[in-house]
């Protein structure tokens, strides 16, 4: 592989743009973006990107150079992208990404499933064109023709909004609000995992930080009963919620009882997560507290993949923890699985996928082993694989299985530098679909999150979002909590 990429940009400024189209096809290879006026040669990849007005058209054309030779150039005019034409910026956006995309998928001889698509929640722009009164065959063709979106991840992304659209109603939603708490402590780190959490934390710190998370949930609730907003879901992550003892579990609980009726919300998650944190008293404690919908997270049903990626549990432990549950009588339980772990293959998501349909969880997540910044894997990897021709079968494989065991595709994200271009998919039973991960996806409703590192995303009357973060770091968490929550409350009174 060349030492480097280097764009030249000429008339436009899509650089965010053109650093997401090269991700698609390489996550290892260093670039350079430089804007000019007039073209001078370098050695290596020169991908030379352009966008001109002429007679009243946008013109966008890409030339891929290796060694100052001409490998793949490509023009596209704005009369060949299906958009809104009255949305000049996305309109310019295309005709410079696409232009790209054809030399690039050329040159890497890669046909992502998704094409051009980059973004976090490919459903939404089904709910979008909807909203904007285009019809089912326009928006395939703009998917298709456009963006280049492969034909199974569009009917993918339909067989996803059948079951998500019945949770999609703008007055009810605007009224609603989900309540996300953090609980950011893990018996063990594993390798892929970036999220804010921390292990061997002594007692007296995490009494420290539960009363504070105490104290901001109390102050959240308030606020959301001054803006009337209706408690939807509760869920509870982390981290693993479950390294908690019953006594700290409790205590969380307790503030939730003293503002709502639990028994009647529609939806509480808890990450139980880790098989070897998970004890039969912990689970009676959460089912007492109305807990309806827990989380038991296998990743892969594979004693030594666990072993590598930092899981002090077997396999054997999911299941007896899984049995465990369903005795004590949970309505709903989650089970997670990750394509494309280190060492992994095809026969080993088989052997993963088809242990977890045999026990018949109410969902099924699966996640495309994406590298997060900051994590082991990530920071331990000298080679960032996309893994096309591995992960799609996976994919494929997970996708078929879960279908003909009748778990339904219900929702579904994208994260950047994912495995295979691909996507993570949450499949359901019938009914029993998880409210706040089809919430906080689409964003469809306000999520206020409790805790060190959570966010929290205020939906406004104009269908517009504002984010607003709480600090990763424990200590500062604590000290500066008021400080946090009047950030939270400025923004819901915006």
């Amino acid at each position: 592989m060349e030492n480097k990429f280097n764009y030249y940009f000429i008339g436009h400024n899509f650089e965010y743009e053109a650093r997401n189209a090269l991700r698609v096809f390489d996550l290892n290879i260093p670039y350079e973006v430089k804007h000019i006026s007039e073209f001078e040669f370098d050695d290596g990849l020169c991908l030379i990107s352009s966008l001109q007005e002429k007679n009243g058209k946008y013109v966008g054309s890409a030339k891929l150079y290796n060694n100052k030779k001409l490998l793949f150039e490509s023009v596209y005019s704005d009369n060949e992208i299906v958009i809104e034409k009255c949305d000049l910026k996305k309109l310019k956006r295309n005709l410079v990404v696409k232009s790209m995309h054809f030399c690039l998928k050329n040159y890497y001889k890669i046909l992502p499933d998704y094409g051009m698509l980059t973004g976090v929640r490919p459903v939404k722009i089904l709910f979008t064109a909807l909203n904007n009164n285009k019809t089912i065959e326009e928006i395939n063709d703009i998917l298709k023709n456009t963006y280049e979106v492969k034909e199974h991840k569009i009917k993918l992304m339909w067989d996803v909004l059948r079951i998500e659209k019945k949770y999609i109603n703008e007055k009810i939603n605007k009224q609603n609000y989900n309540l996300y708490i953090g609980i950011p402590f893990c018996p063990s780190k594993c390798s892929y995992c970036s999220f804010t959490s921390y292990v061997d934390q002594k007692e007296n710190k995490v009494n420290s930080y539960i009363n504070t998370l105490i104290y901001e949930i109390e102050k959240t609730i308030i606020l959301a009963k001054n803006k009337n907003l209706n408690l939807n879901s509760i869920y509870i992550g982390g981290g693993t919620p479950s390294f908690l003892n019953i006594e700290e579990i409790n205590k969380i609980f307790d503030v939730l009882k003293k503002y709502y009726d639990l028994s009647k919300i529609n939806e509480i998650s808890f990450e139980a997560g880790r098989p070897d944190t998970i004890t039969k008293e912990k689970l009676i404690c959460l089912k007492e507290n109305f807990v309806s919908r827990i989380s038991i997270n296998p990743q892969t049903m594979n004693d030594e993949t666990l072993k590598i990626i930092g899981r002090e549990h077997s396999t054997d432990d999911i299941i007896e923890k899984y049995y465990l549950a369903k005795e004590i009588g949970f309505s709903s339980i989650n089970m997670d699985m990750i394509l494309g772990l280190p060492g992994e293959d095809v026969i080993d998501t088989k052997n993963t996928i088809e242990k977890i349909v045999k026990l018949k969880p109410d969902n099924i997540t699966v996640h495309a082993l994406s590298y997060k910044r900051n994590s082991v894997l990530t920071n331990e990897s000298k080679q960032r694989d996309m893994d096309y021709e591995l992960l799609q079968p996976m994919q494929q494989l997970t996708h078929e299985i879960c279908l003909n065991e009748n778990y339904m595709p219900y929702y579904m994200y994208r994260q950047k530098n994912i495995k295979g271009n691909l996507e993570n998919i949450g499949y359901t039973l019938r009914g029993k679909e998880s409210i706040y991960n089809i919430a906080i996806i689409e964003e469809t409703e306000t999520i206020l999150g409790c805790g060190a590192g959570t966010s929290s995303k205020i939906m406004f009357e104009d269908n517009r979002h504002e984010s607003i973060y709480n600090l990763k770091s424990l200590e500062e968490y604590i000290k500066r909590i008021d400080e946090l929550i009047l950030n939270k409350e400025n923004l819901l009174n915006e």
